[in-house]
């Protein structure tokens, strides 16, 4: 059936009555909105346990419980209650639990992946280190400690606490991988870590060096017949002449592909 309409009947402009109705929308979307992030301000976070974290979680709270995080406890101000495990660092856990959204979940929530100042409450040795002169560009905000520690695995204290020694160095590898070889002529102290020679955190020597001359290669390199290193006397000025690495002898310290004595 067509209906039929006079010409005396005027045509309804509807794009009034639907801009109406879509400010009407928006302003009830931000009414809601805000009544919601103000209720969330007003109400406390509470602790909640890591089983109620499992629930979402069950990965990675299952490795988690082998490592050294997971024994992490902190009181809470009532001292009725206590953050333990996940809480520890994330922070209360409730808001997060009741949170609709993805957005809320992250503004409700610790994420030290985002910034240092979780992992600083406990290792304040590293937050000092990242003060030094040279150092890893974290307080740049260019990189986090995620970056190199996993905090829910159980070789999270990373690099030089897993039983392979190819690991020992894969964290540093996956940036510097100029320095990582395979080299034909390898310098053994990389099978000890790359912490042997350097303060991965933080130094006062360039490169983040422990020593910022010959005595870092001589903690190793040291004979009692000194000043023979090797089949070589050094006794001619050798090494007062600069660092070994850069004193135009053993310039590839991390091995080389060239020469059995570390060179370029």
């Amino acid at each position: 059936m067509t209906a039929v309409f006079s010409s005396s009947q005027k045509k309804i402009n509807l794009k009034p009555i639907f801009e109406s109705l879509v400010i009407c929308g928006l302003a009830v979307f931000v009414f809601s909105a805000y009544s919601y992030a103000e209720g969330q301000e007003k109400k406390k976070a509470e602790y909640v346990g890591m089983s109620t974290c499992a629930m979402c979680h069950e990965d990675m709270v299952k490795e988690f419980n082998s490592t050294a995080h997971s024994r992490i406890v902190v009181p809470s101000v009532d001292e009725k209650t206590e953050g333990q495990a996940c809480e520890a660092c994330h922070g209360a856990g409730s808001l997060h639990v009741d949170a609709q959204t993805n957005e809320e979940r992250h503004a409700t929530i610790i994420n030290p992946g985002k910034s240092p100042d979780a992992c600083y409450q406990c290792h304040l040795k590293q937050k000092a280190e990242f003060s030094l002169q040279y150092h890893h560009p974290l307080p740049e905000g260019k990189m986090t400690c995620t970056n190199c520690h996993d905090p829910h695995s159980p070789d999270g204290v990373r690099p030089g606490a897993t039983a392979s020694l190819m690991d020992k160095n894969e964290v540093c590898a996956k940036c510097h991988k100029d320095q990582s070889g395979p080299f034909v002529f390898e310098h053994e102290a990389l099978r000890e870590g790359c912490t042997v020679c350097h303060n991965v955190h933080g130094s006062i020597n360039d490169k983040m060096l422990k020593e910022r001359d010959a005595n870092l290669c001589l903690k190793c390199h040291y004979q009692t017949t000194f000043p023979l290193i090797g089949n070589t006397s050094h006794s001619s000025g050798r090494i007062r002449v600069g660092p070994c690495w850069s004193g135009g002898c053993h310039t590839a310290p991390h091995g080389s592909n060239y020469n059995e004595h570390e060179r370029l």
